[in-house]
């Protein structure tokens, strides 16, 4: 979706301007927006798309008729793109003075210009590019979610907000950290809000009560507040007197977070407010999901399955930094398969295809949770052995790999048609930091970019010194660090 179907998809669905617009996306504005005919809610547009152009989010191009109702065309900044909103009547001075008395319409557009506004925010952040060569970088899942648990906090204008992830069984890579600590009370976190998705709140903290989740019962086209577990009044954490919860993410994928909001004033958190939370859980939701798609798009090698070389890269970054800051040695390591091009001549690119799949799989399915493997290029992989990692484990590793490929019975297609089992090889060059690498570390000093360049540089000419060395040995081999 281009950045101006984004933001009128964000104002048609929060006004709810036309007929075919999801249910669910037209709900939470409802609670403000429900006595406004379409006429209002056109006026209201139309002071949001105002507010965006003041914002620089807009550009305003021309102004036309179109049976007998006013449109107003608009540009988005860089793409060009223009789409038509329906224009509010032009107002004398007067007529503006007059209407502006009515304090409730300032508040209306205010909120919803400023939850609109934070929500494009947070999916341009998703949405960032690489200047240099015009490619969608992979965003930092962390940095996504502190920036969706901001502006929740400036959305609902709370005091505090915490988002805590329900995800199991995941690599903690993707099941990311936001908060510390855990949420208020993980059993109603897991079991109402995370898998029955259901917004939980507690008007005071400090008095006995009952937690409530607030159901929309569209049918009776009616709010309902069911009372699911008791709780004893205490003296509150930090003050705050009033909670609510909210999912975010969805259930069977390591995105799975319940967003929790606290205030210091009792029964804060209106239907209003919990419609609003809603609205930010579920847009935080549809950026997860996008950031998933775009992660796999932008991590991953189409072929393979395997991460590709660019993620790798930025893995190793990460890893080389954390083995500097807690002290503890990682590993590089280099497989390149034996043979691979006389088996491309014999069977064809089919064959060769079918056996980088096969190769990659059992790489990725051999190694620890915490390790990475990527596919460097053509019949090239490369690995890390995350911190810690000492020499005899990582020797131990890359011989079973080594093993495992010499095992392996791969079926591929002939260029006959046919179907045939082939055997590879894989010879493998691996180094260690800090042992393999010849550069003063100091740890009374922090890594900078420069210094993890350097590391980088010298554990990639090691690892390729060893898989040379591996090659001229008569191949299938392992040689890891100084010569073993």
């Amino acid at each position: 979706m281009n950045e101006s179907q984004r933001i009128r998809t964000a104002i048609f669905s929060s006004l709810r301007l036309h007929e075919e617009s999801p249910l669910e996306g037209k709900r939470p504005i409802d609670l403000a927006l429900g006595d406004l005919d379409a006429g209002r809610r056109d006026e209201i547009t139309y002071e949001i798309a105002e507010r965006l152009i003041e914002a620089g989010l807009l550009e305003s191009v021309d102004r036309f008729q179109r049976d007998g109702k006013a449109y107003v065309r608009y540009r988005t900044p860089g793409t060009g793109e223009s789409f038509l909103l329906p224009a509010a009547e032009k107002r004398t001075e007067d007529e503006k003075l007059v209407r502006a008395s009515k304090p409730h319409w300032h508040a209306r557009s205010r909120l919803l210009y400023r939850v609109i506004s934070h929500l494009i925010a947070v999916e341009r952040k998703l949405f960032a590019r690489d200047e240099r060569n015009a490619e969608y970088l992979q965003t930092d899942p962390a940095d996504i979610l502190r920036t969706i648990q901001q502006s929740a906090m400036q959305i609902l204008e709370c005091d505090d907000t915490r988002l805590y992830s329900l995800a199991h069984g995941f690599d903690t890579r993707y099941a990311q950290p936001v908060s510390e600590g855990e949420p208020w009370n993980r059993t109603i976190a897991e079991n109402w809000v995370g898998r029955r998705a259901l917004p939980v709140y507690i008007d005071d903290l400090a008095q006995p009560g009952y937690a409530r989740v607030m159901i929309d019962a569209e049918s009776m086209d009616a709010t309902m507040h069911v009372a699911i577990a008791p709780y004893v009044g205490q003296s509150p954490p930090e003050g705050f007197r009033s909670l609510a919860m909210a999912r975010v993410g969805e259930p069977g994928t390591p995105f799975l977070y319940v967003l929790e909001a606290w205030s210091r004033t009792p029964e804060f958190f209106s239907d209003e407010r919990m419609g609003l939370l809603n609205v930010v859980a579920e847009h935080a939701t549809d950026l997860l999901v996008t950031l998933k798609k775009l992660g796999m798009l932008v991590m991953i090698d189409e072929l393979t399955g395997v991460y590709n070389r660019p993620y790798f890269g930025r893995q190793l970054d990460r890893e080389i930094a954390r083995a500097y800051r807690e002290g503890r040695p990682m590993s590089l390591v280099i497989g390149d398969l034996d043979n691979f091009k006389q088996l491309n001549d014999l069977y064809g690119y089919e064959a060769g295809n079918a056996v980088l799949r096969e190769v990659s799989q059992t790489l990725a399915s051999s190694v620890r949770p915490f390790d990475t493997v990527a596919r460097w290029g053509g019949e090239e992989f490369a690995l890390i052995l995350s911190a810690e990692t000492t020499p005899t484990e990582a020797r131990d590793i890359c011989e079973r790999l080594r093993l495992k490929i010499e095992n392996l019975a791969i079926v591929v297609p002939t260029m006959e048609g046919r179907e045939n089992a082939v055997r590879v090889t894989m010879s493998l060059g691996g180094a260690m930091f800090p042992a393999d690498v010849g550069l003063g570390v100091d740890r009374t000093r922090g890594l900078d970019a420069v210094g993890r360049e350097k590391i980088s540089h010298e554990l990639w000419n090691r690892a390729n010194v060893n898989l040379r060395q591996a090659k001229s040995l008569g191949k299938n081999r392992v040689v890891y660090g100084e010569g073993a």
